[in-house]
């Protein structure tokens, strides 16, 4: 569920794949949470950067789990974030 308010939020659709804007993080903070995702949830991601700050990008090959996971969750107003 948190990982649904967190994609509602700070998420959206980046060509197949999806972004979490985490720029307001650490480099560390950015990469135990790409940890997270793959270890945890076995979700592909990877790491983009912007000017020194750093987001994470889930792959498309893990779209399918990743709005499994989350869709439930989903205020209907928000599920654009979702469509490819």
């Amino acid at each position: 569920m948190s990982l649904a308010y967190w994609a509602m939020d700070d998420g959206s659709i980046s060509g197949k794949g999806f972004h979490f804007n985490t720029y307001g993080f650490s480099l560390e903070e950015v990469e135990l949470l790409f940890k997270v995702f793959n270890d945890k949830f076995g979700i592909f991601t990877s790491l983009h950067s912007h000017n020194g700050k750093y987001r994470i990008y889930i792959k498309a090959q893990s779209m399918k789990l990743f709005k499994s996971l989350v869709k439930p969750y989903f205020h209907s107003s928000m599920l654009y974030k979702l469509k490819d």
